[in-house]
């Protein structure tokens, strides 16, 4: 065997070992960074969305949502405490749904369904107004729903508290009587 034929061979058993040590380490890092906790709308479905503007600006609205809130640790059970949902309209919170406290085991997650009617006092411009005039035409409002609260863990080092804070942007069509069969299906969103 010559020394060139021999070099080549080694070179290539390094070049794999390399190979295989950079495939763990991915593998590691991307179990390590993988987010506990996993925030989605499922489903969601608005019914009114009306603005008044005399003499206060008051936003009346129909608005049910499914949201799933799942743990994805494999190893541990996780805390909740403090949870409230939040719904806006243009900065301005429109809704909100308190959680409380609860308990996710190991892989599980937890189904919110919320549906709520009523009216909110919002602080819009005249140029906010007229946006919302020109998403009335369209039939399309733009919403943001937050989670927010406390996540409760264990660690090598105790229990450890982390605030979460995730964001879940809608762009949702009012549901009318004349575009109730029209509608497509509502594809999940994930929020961060």
């Amino acid at each position: 065997m010559s020394c060139d034929e021999d070099c080549r061979r080694r070179f290539c058993a390094h070049v794999l070992f390399l190979f295989i040590v950079l495939c763990v380490c991915f593998i590691i890092a991307v179990l390590i960074a993988r987010p506990t906790t996993k925030i989605a709308i499922l489903n969601a479905n608005l019914t009114r969305f009306e603005l008044a503007t005399s003499p206060t600006t008051s936003l009346f609205f129909n608005l049910s949502f499914t949201m799933s809130i799942g743990n994805n640790l494999w190893h541990d059970d996780e805390d909740y405490q403090d949870m409230e949902i939040a719904c806006y309209y243009n900065n301005n919170e429109f809704d909100s749904i308190d959680l409380g406290n609860f308990r996710l085991h190991v892989m599980k997650t937890r189904i919110v369904n919320h549906s709520s009617s009523g009216n909110a006092t919002v602080n819009l411009t005249s140029n906010e107004v007229d946006a919302f005039k020109r998403s009335n035409e369209t039939g399309y409002f733009d919403i943001e729903i937050w989670l927010q609260g406390k996540r409760i863990f264990e660690d090598d080092y105790g229990y450890e508290t982390k605030y979460l804070s995730y964001q879940c942007k809608l762009r949702l069509q009012l549901t009318t009587s004349q575009n109730s069969t029209t509608q497509g299906n509502f594809m999940p969103v994930k929020c961060h």
